[in-house]
């Protein structure tokens, strides 16, 4: 599978602040030692399980 430059498991980083999100999201990742793709998936799921 080819990923364009910044995406994320599927999730394409554009401008200032999908940077500053990506940014947090590596920070959580780095946090929980885990990869950023699956703390991207930890928090979809969690989000998504809240409704």
């Amino acid at each position: 599978m080819n990923k364009e430059h910044g995406q994320v498991t599927g999730i394409i980083w554009r401008g200032p602040d999908d940077l500053a999100l990506y940014q947090r999201l590596k920070e959580y990742a780095d946090k929980k030692d885990i990869s950023v793709s699956k703390a991207a998936k930890q928090l979809i799921i969690t989000a998504l399980n809240k409704n």
